[in-house]
C-alpha cells in the first residue's frame, strides 16, 4: 500500500502541475465524495463545490500555474511545497507568485480526504482598495 500512496500522490502533483479548466475534472478521481478544500480565501466541502471553485479560478485567472518544488509523506499525510503564478483578469499587468505548503491527507483507500493550502495571501488583500490600507495597517502592527 505504500507504494501505492506513493504513485497516488505522484499523480495528484501532476494533476496540480498541468492544472487547466480543461482538466479540473480530474479532481473527482484523486478525491473523496465528501473532500474538504481550505486555503486562506476558501473553504470548500464536497467535490462537486471544490471542482466549481477550480473552475473559477481559471474564469477569473489568467496563466494560473501550479509547479511543485518538493514534498514529504508518512503514512496517508502528505506536504506539496508548491509555486504559484497568475494575473487577475481585471488587472492583468501583475503577474502574481505565490509560494506555499499543501497539507494533503488521504482516507483509506488513497482518496483526498483534506487538502488545506497554506500561503500568504496579505499581498492580495493589500491590492483591494480599501481592504489593503487596513491590511497594511494591521502587518505594522504585527510587525512592531
Amino acid at each position: 500500500m505504500e507504494s501505492d500512496l506513493d504513485a497516488i500522490l505522484a499523480r495528484y502533483r501532476e494533476f496540480f502541475d498541468n492544472l487547466s479548466d480543461q482538466s479540473v475534472e480530474e479532481f473527482r478521481e484523486f478525491a473523496s465524495p465528501s473532500v474538504r478544500y481550505r486555503d486562506p480565501l476558501m473553504d470548500e466541502k464536497g467535490v462537486d463545490a471544490v471542482v466549481a471553485r477550480m473552475h473559477k479560478w481559471f474564469a477569473d485567472l489568467d496563466g494560473l500555474r501550479f509547479e511543485t518544488e518538493g514534498h514529504a509523506r508518512r503514512g496517508r499525510l502528505a506536504f506539496a511545497h508548491w509555486r504559484m503564478t497568475f494575473r487577475i483578469n481585471k488587472s492583468p499587468k501583475k503577474l502574481w507568485e505565490m509560494e506555499g505548503v499543501s497539507r494533503i491527507a488521504l482516507d483509506e483507500a488513497g482518496r483526498v480526504q483534506e487538502h488545506t493550502d497554506y500561503w500568504d495571501a496579505s499581498p492580495l488583500l493589500e491590492a483591494i482598495p480599501v481592504l489593503g490600507r487596513v491590511v497594511t495597517l494591521a502587518k505594522n502592527v504585527v510587525a512592531g
